[in-house]
């Protein structure tokens, strides 16, 4: 059983201990690290290099210091380019669309907020996010990716390539060739119409890949 390393950072004590309480129920999870500033982050990280970094968005700087906030999404930005093994999660209270897009455009895996039932979704966003897949809350799921979608915006994508998209969304962390075999293609023709696939939706890669889908609701959003 691997086990899942995860640091969080949130100036909070209750939402640290809940996220503890919450890590420690798993046999597979270990909070490894903690931290209530925006400082702590990336030390933190190169510290521990963990699986899944939880990160709040709106903290000071310094503890002490409310007057300079965390400039979360610049810090994403640095994380994700220095340490892409490690997926990021939000963890807010804040549901701002602008600013959630903006930390999904610089590479988080997930965006719970603090108002959700943190017990059923915290160790489902671990788990997912650890395993090359994205998490996002019913809330904004339900209002960021199920909203009236733009008519004139369109995907030329074949059946084929939507049932392969799906096929990885619902199961993140299996090899291609698992993929491949279950729909009775080749892992080679498997990766062809993927290739293309990302180039019809304007990606490079298999996250930004199923969040687009999300967005133009290609995948199921249930959660």
């Amino acid at each position: 059983m691997k086990m899942i390393k995860i640091v969080t950072v949130d100036d909070h004590p209750l939402i640290r201990q809940a996220v503890r309480s919450l890590v420690d129920e798993r046999e597979d999870m270990n909070l490894v690290g903690e931290g209530s500033s925006g400082k702590e982050v990336t030390p933190l990280v190169e510290q521990h290099k963990p699986d899944v970094l939880l990160l709040d968005l709106s903290m000071p700087q310094s503890v002490g210091q409310e007057g300079q906030r965390f400039q979360a999404l610049p810090t994403i930005s640095r994380l994700v380019e220095r340490f892409p093994e490690t997926a990021i999660v939000i963890l807010t209270q804040h549901y701002v669309p602008v600013l959630i897009k903006g930390a999904i455009k610089r590479g988080v895996k997930g965006y719970l907020l603090k108002s959700d039932d943190l017990s059923l979704n915290l160790p489902s966003a671990i788990e997912t996010v650890s395993k090359g897949g994205v998490f996002f809350s019913e809330t904004i799921s339900r209002n960021l990716f199920r909203g009236p979608k733009d008519k004139s915006e369109t995907v030329n994508l074949t059946e084929r390539q939507i049932e392969m998209l799906n096929a990885i969304y619902s199961s993140p962390d299996a090899p291609y060739s698992e993929h491949a075999k279950n729909l009775n293609i080749t892992e080679s023709t498997f990766k062809s119409h993927l290739t293309k696939a990302f180039k019809a939706l304007g990606v490079t890669n298999v996250t930004a890949a199923m969040i687009r889908c999300m967005e133009l609701g290609i995948v199921s959003t249930e959660i």
